[in-house]
């Protein structure tokens, strides 16, 4: 049986990619064991839903499209930096998002509903927005955490227009997301 890695996600504004590359240069210098998510590849994951069987594509395009045709376009904000887990050895350097409306909340509980049902994990986890900035994938040099949380994030807010299901695949060997259906939001 084949499968497509898939996940939904909110793209992000040029502007918000750049501040993020900002803050990896900053923290270059300390980077070592830390792996930079390219610009490119930034995002706001709603909903992941990780192998996906190629019989089921077709009912989830459906099922997307259903869900997400009548969303709204909405505003985020930055909240602070942050980590995974959110106590201990930190696996993940991402960037708290705050101020979304509650019906991206609802929305989020609405494709967990419909995609659990169709037999998908559902993590127990609950929608936290935030972007991921990097992976810790071996121990960090001494001081990459200290300078991290030095690092103001001011609360500028941003505009999210669109809601993507994406394939998660290898192309020349780089990580790539490719859009399978793309929604622009009211």
């Amino acid at each position: 049986m084949t499968s497509k890695r898939t996940f939904i996600a909110f793209p992000l504004p040029e502007t918000v990619t750049a501040r993020m590359k900002r803050i990896q240069k900053m923290l270059d210098p300390v980077s070592d064991g830390v792996k930079w998510v390219r610009p490119e590849l930034m995002h706001i994951t709603i909903k992941f839903l990780g192998d996906t069987p190629d019989y089921m594509l077709e009912n989830i395009r459906k099922e997307f499209l259903n869900i997400c045709t009548e969303s709204r376009s909405f505003e985020a904000q930055f909240k602070k930096l942050g980590q995974f887990p959110r106590e201990g050895d930190p696996r993940v350097l991402m960037a708290e998002i705050q101020g979304l409306p509650g019906h991206v909340f609802r929305l989020s509980d609405e494709l967990n509903t419909t995609f659990v049902s169709l037999g998908f994990d559902d993590s127990g986890k609950r929608f936290s927005p935030h972007i991921t900035i990097g992976r810790i994938k071996h121990k960090p040099h001494v001081d990459l955490i200290r300078q991290y949380y030095e690092i103001e994030l001011p609360p500028e807010k941003f505009e999210i227009d669109r809601i993507i299901w994406y394939e998660s695949c290898y192309k020349d060997g780089k990580l790539t997301y490719l859009p399978l259906e793309e929604i622009l939001l009211n």
